[in-house]
């Protein structure tokens, strides 16, 4: 009688066995993997004001803080509290005015003037120019004029975007979506946008004949007959609606209709070119001033001293003393 296969069953689940073991003694990262995941995701959908939070108390504020308590240790056996203020104090102030101060103003303009103080120069006159298309030296119904300008944006937008003329249902599918993210909340703005972008995905994917390397998240304009410009496709969907808005509210007759000239839509284009100039300099301007003050609190925190350096100059005093 032969017993391989006897002896050939045990050894294959001994091996099985050995197997089990060893996978068992292995340690799981899969909890710890999806906690980073979801970490990683959250700092990503916070938006850039978030990743930079994080980035710099990761990259400079927390490591640089923790470096100046350490200034000196060796020879002193000290937490080096002067330095670690004097580095905390820079760190965790210089990150935040650069961030907080310019959202802020941007704010403050938005809310003060109108939501294209938050539109790029070359999209206020992109725009104007796209306005411009749809000029009739009459008055048109709110609802009528902003369908119209819509239109007109959608219509240039995509074309430009996939590179040759396009379908009247792509043009007005994208319309209505439109005006479907102009008419939405704070809590569905999000997600109207989000529809968006995958509608403006899907029509360039079926229209255009070749799009390799072709990036999906950007929108490609007019900026005028001749001159092509391009920027994130959200941020775009973003000026178009502001500036329907604010040109609607500022011609708009007591009639509740919408004034729309050449001679109107220049002068809007001069007055936002101005207010977002001021906008952006006072950016600069303010933010700048601030920073200003940061070493100076920093300094008379830490005594007025180079506290880094103190620690090792006092030690070496000493030293100096004691060998004479």
């Amino acid at each position: 009688m032969k017993l391989s296969p006897i002896n050939g069953f045990s050894n294959n689940r001994c091996q099985a066995n050995n197997n089990n073991k060893y996978q068992s003694s292995q340690p799981s990262f899969k909890g710890g993997v999806d906690a980073l995941t979801k970490f990683w995701q959250l700092v990503d959908d916070g938006g850039r004001a978030l990743q930079f939070t994080v980035e710099d108390m990761t990259g400079t504020n927390i490591p640089r803080s923790i470096k100046g308590a350490m200034a000196g240790y060796k020879y002193t056996g000290k937490i080096n509290v002067p330095a670690l203020l004097q580095e905390a104090i820079r760190e965790f102030l210089t990150g935040p005015t650069m961030c907080v101060a310019p959202v802020a103003i941007l704010a403050i303009a938005t809310k003060m003037t109108g939501k294209t103080a938050n539109t790029h120069m070359e999209n206020i006159i992109n725009l104007s120019h796209i306005m411009n298309s749809i000029a009739s030296n009459k008055k048109l119904t709110k609802e009528t004029f902003e369908n119209t300008f819509y239109t007109a944006a959608a219509k240039d937008l995509l074309e430009h975007s996939i590179g040759k003329q396009t379908d009247e249902n792509s043009i007005k599918a994208l319309t209505d979506a439109i005006k479907k993210y102009s008419a939405s909340d704070k809590k569905t703005a999000s997600k109207s946008l989000e529809d968006l972008q995958v509608l403006f995905e899907q029509i360039v994917k079926s229209q255009k004949e070749n799009y390799k390397n072709t990036d999906f998240l950007a929108a490609k304009y007019s900026i005028n007959s001749t001159k092509e410009g391009a920027t994130k496709f959200k941020n775009y969907v973003g000026y178009i609606t502001s500036y329907a808005k604010d040109y609607s509210k500022k011609f708009s007759t007591k009639d509740g209709n919408v004034k729309v000239s050449s001679d109107l839509i220049e002068s809007f284009k001069k007055s936002w070119l101005g207010k977002r100039f001021i906008t952006v300099a006072s950016m600069f301007f303010i933010t700048g001033i601030l920073m200003s003050f940061i070493p100076k609190i920093y300094t008379w925190a830490s005594g007025g001293v180079n506290p880094n350096a103190s620690a090792i100059y006092n030690e070496a005093k000493k030293t100096d003393k004691e060998a004479r």
